[in-house]
């Protein structure tokens, strides 16, 4: 049983040094390097005629953020990498948006989606 969170948390987690989180981050989170957050947007449940089967396709928005937009390019393409390659749930790409830069944070931000199968039991 994995949640589509927990597979982004075990999927990403060791290649930014667990600096990865749900979105938003906890207060005091150090962002002085490149950090990644996830928030699951909706959900599809699996079903059968008779009732939900326990599994449901998430849509998944993973958010890279760092100080150089170079930098923050170069990442999101390791997210990329990272999701597709990995074998742990099904995981399919839908499209990424480039979100600038966030005046408040002073960080460049990728958003990227992807469809995440999880099981619920």
């Amino acid at each position: 049983m994995m949640l589509a969170s927990e597979a982004v948390y075990t999927i990403l987690g060791p290649l930014f040094n667990d600096r990865v989180g749900p979105s938003p981050l906890p207060e005091g989170f150090d962002k002085s390097e490149t950090y990644i957050t996830y928030e699951g947007i909706t959900a599809i449940p699996e079903m059968t005629t008779k009732n939900w089967t326990g599994h449901d396709q998430v849509r998944m928005q993973v958010n890279v953020m760092n100080h150089d937009n170079i930098q923050c390019e170069k990442e999101a393409i390791k997210v990329k990498r990272a999701m597709d390659s990995q074998n742990i749930v099904s995981c399919d790409f839908l499209g990424e948006r480039y979100a600038g830069l966030d005046v408040e944070t002073q960080l460049w931000q990728i958003q990227i989606d992807f469809y995440i199968w999880q099981t619920a039991c």
